[in-house]
């Protein structure tokens, strides 16, 4: 269990950046917090807030340079369920998709289905999409116009990544999937 946050002068701007970040309708420039609290080290507050709620529910975030406050993955499941929007699980068809997808964007479905080997069935990349985990993103040139697909931010939440670069490479897989004999 962390500690509680103890009172001292330099915790005044974390408990500032706190109640900016819960009165927040969205997430906050980080440039902004920085001038609203001159001569505060912002960045060691955000790491204070971030090592005070880990555990506790609550998920403390800087994201392309904004900081929020949200609920954690897990408790947003639960949240979910406790309103009867109890959140549909994917099919083991879909799974496999999105582990496609995410590993190999961007993706068109035509290389969705060499990459599984098999034929898509439109319904699945639907349920992606309707998830809030997928999304299309531009046309490619090169192959008459199709779509190609990502991975979006949601997905990320959901997984509890930060970043893309979370995911494991190919050769991770690989080693993941054979792993070496001793």
């Amino acid at each position: 269990m962390t500690e509680p946050l103890e009172i001292r002068g330099s915790d005044v701007a974390v408990l500032e950046i706190e109640a900016l970040l819960f009165a927040a309708p969205g997430p906050v420039p980080m440039v902004e917090i920085k001038a609203a609290l001159p001569g505060a080290d912002v960045d060691a507050a955000m790491a204070e807030l971030e090592r005070f709620w880990s555990g506790r529910g609550i998920k403390v975030s800087v994201k392309d340079g904004r900081a929020s406050m949200s609920p954690s993955p897990a408790c947003m499941r639960t949240l979910a369920e406790v309103e009867g929007n109890r959140p549909k699980g994917l099919s083991h068809a879909a799974v496999e998709t999105l582990s496609f997808i995410a590993l190999n964007q961007p993706v068109t479905l035509a290389d969705v289905e060499r990459g599984r080997g098999l034929k898509l069935f439109k319904g699945i990349m639907d349920s992606l999409m309707d998830a809030g985990l997928v999304r299309a993103a531009i046309r490619r040139t090169d192959s008459g116009r199709a779509a190609v697909y990502v991975t979006t931010d949601e997905f990320l939440e959901h997984f509890g990544l930060s970043a893309l670069t979370d995911l494991p490479t190919p050769e991770e897989m690989e080693t993941l999937a054979n792993p070496p004999e001793d």
